[in-house]
Parts: C-alpha cells; structure tokens; sequence
C-alpha cells in the first residue's frame, strides 16, 4: 500500500492546532457574550465562527487540507484523498485539540456559559429530537457545499475557504442560539468536557457525522465511475 502523503507528524500538529484554534475562538465568542452580559451578541458569535474556520482552511489547505473535523476527514478517507490511517490519527489530534482548547477557556474565563458548550436550548415538547434534526440539516448543508467546491467543481482552496467561513458565518447566526450550531464533532467535544457534560453531546456528535457520512456515500453512488 502506497504511504499516505498527509501521514506526517507535521500534519497531525496542524490539525491539533487548528482544532485548537477553531474551539478557541467560537466557543470563546459565547463565554465572551455571557462575560460582557450579551453584549456582543449572536452575529458577533457567527462571525467569529466563520472568519476562524475561513482562515484554518486556507491558511492549513495546502499541508493538513485544513479539515479541523472528523466528518470532513472521513469524507476525505472515502474519496481516496488520506488513507485510514491518516484519517484515524487526524481525528485523534482534532479532539485533543478541542479538549485542550476547552479547559484554556475555562482557564482564561473561568466556568461560564457551559465553556461555550452547544446546547439544544429550544422551548419545545421534543427538543432534543428537533434539534438533533436541526444539526443533521446543518450539517448536510456544509458537507454538500464541500463536495460541490472539492470534487465536484474542483475548486479553489480560496472558494472552498470563503463559502465554508459564509456557511457557518450564517448558520452559526441564525441557529446558534437555539439549538448550538456546532456542524462539526470538534467544536463540541472540548467545550462540553471541560463544562462536565452539561447534556446533548450526543447530538452535536451523531447529528454532524451521520450527515457528513450520508453526504459523501451518496456522491460516490452518484460519480463512482468519475475519477476523484
């Protein structure tokens, strides 16, 4: 078997650091919230979310593939762009990095606002059900965006990077504040850890994958004679 490029040391601090990074700054922006009494506010939470995932993307495409997420690894393993190897030990640094980021952000603001945890704060009969639906929803919408740019148009690393940031940017806005909004596995382990899980972890980690995992064995149903 011929050795996965991606399967260096240096690839693996990359994504341990932007995973760091991604739970840093969007959890972060909701302690921070909660620490200046809301005024900062959901579209402050959004922006942050996208502007630091914009910026991993582009800033570690090009050695890592910026994935900063499991699914996103997965779906890179299933298409044939990292082996399994590489994708096991991608997510292993991912979540370490998301622990680790977590615990510095109590640290830094102490236990406030759930270590910016996700969390399914709907009002509703049902709401942990509707909101893992909400995530699975989400999160089909950026993976689809992410198989359109990468394999189905190929393209630019700057395209891929503008609308993922814009994606999460808008879903983070409107539905970040209602059921969480984390679209991705990494973005909820740490918090959720260094708050001693205060509930609903479940959803922001099932929710995401099984999304991203359907999204990418349908494109390979649909182009499985189409070279990736």
């Amino acid at each position: 078997m011929k050795k996965c490029k991606y399967f260096t040391l240096t690839n693996f601090i990359l994504e341990f650091v932007g995973s760091f990074l991604l739970v840093f700054f969007a959890a972060g922006a909701v302690m921070a919230n909660a620490f200046y009494n809301g005024s900062i506010g959901q579209l402050m939470g959004g922006l942050s979310s996208g502007i630091i995932l914009f910026t991993l993307i582009y800033t570690l495409g090009n050695f890592s593939r910026g994935h900063v997420n499991p699914a996103v690894s997965y779906m890179e393993y299933r298409v044939g762009v990292i082996q399994f190897n590489t994708f096991i030990f991608y997510s292993f640094f991912q979540i370490l990095g998301s622990i680790c980021a977590g615990y510095f952000l109590k640290m830094i603001f102490g236990n406030i606002a759930n270590i910016g945890s996700n969390l399914p704060l709907l009002k509703v009969e049902y709401n942990y059900l509707i909101s893992f639906l909400v995530e699975f929803i989400l999160s089909l919408i950026l993976a689809v965006v992410i198989i359109i740019i990468s394999y189905i148009q190929k393209g630019s690393l700057i395209t891929l990077s503008l609308c993922c940031g814009l994606v999460v940017c808008v879903e983070v806005i409107v539905f970040g504040a209602i059921t969480g909004a984390a679209m991705n596995p990494v973005r909820a382990v740490g918090p959720h850890f260094a708050a001693n899980f205060p509930g609903g972890l479940w959803i922001y980690i099932f929710g995401p994958i099984l999304a991203y995992v359907l999204a990418i064995e349908f494109y390979k149903f649909l182009y499985s004679k189409k070279k990736i």
